[in-house]
């Protein structure tokens, strides 16, 4: 089934969307962890980094935008700053993504402050260096076998955390975490598949190609770009 249409949050991708359409070579970087930097979780597929690259290509031309995955397994936005003006500001983007929050989450409540601080120095650095359009993006949540959420984790804070900061600093904020609990809810009424959360992972924590092609689907609208590719028609 399809998703439906929803109103998009503001503000929009306006200045990308406008190179991008009147032909002019854009870039964008993707900031991250192990949920931005292709690994082995996909089995050889497109990751939502790589899914939204094809969606630019199909969409908007061949070469039309230099796309940098600059994710990092492991990491924690604290740790980003330290390698942002080389992974990121060096290439002078247009757009970036800023995808943490599941490593982050691990440290409880106790870690949110450094969080905070890390998270907001981040875009700071990155106004201060670039002229890029920002997207914040919160994780996924982390799934037991059941394929429902894991008790005791800690990502519904760090993705309300995430929320509150990106609209405080008036950057685009796309809520996969919510968006997630969204179909885990759905899944409990529907008998024949139970676990759908669960076929959406590689393992616990990470995404596998159908938990990716779900993070693409989600940012597929603000991108003016398709969300189902020529093949899967």
């Amino acid at each position: 089934m399809r998703p439906r249409r929803e109103k998009l949050e503001m503000p929009a991708l306006k200045n990308f969307l406008t190179k991008l359409r009147a032909g002019q070579k854009t870039t964008l970087v993707a900031l991250g962890d192990s949920i931005t930097e292709l690994t082995w979780h996909t089995r050889g597929h497109l990751n939502w980094v790589g899914l939204l690259q094809e969606a630019l290509f199909e969409t908007y031309g061949r070469n039309c935008c230099l796309v940098i995955n600059a994710g990092r397994c492991g990491e924690k936005v604290q740790d980003s700053l330290k390698r942002v003006q080389q992974d990121v500001c060096r290439f002078s983007p247009d757009l970036v993504f800023i995808s943490y929050g599941q490593n982050d989450a691990v440290g409880g409540q106790d870690y949110l402050p450094v969080f905070r601080r890390s998270l907001r120095a981040l875009i700071q650095q990155l106004r201060a260096s670039t002229t890029a359009e920002l997207i914040l993006q919160t994780p996924n949540p982390v799934v037991e076998q059941t394929g429902r959420e894991k008790k005791g984790t800690h990502n519904a804070i760090y993705a309300r955390e995430i929320v509150r900061l990106g609209r405080q600093q008036n950057c685009l904020v796309i809520d996969h975490y919510r968006h997630w609990k969204k179909i885990e809810k759905l899944s409990e009424s529907l008998k024949e598949n139970p676990n759908r959360l669960w076929l959406l992972m590689s393992d616990s924590v990470h995404p596998g190609p159908l938990g990716h092609l779900t993070f693409f689907r989600r940012l597929a609208p603000y991108f003016q770009v398709p969300a189902f590719f020529p093949w899967e028609q």
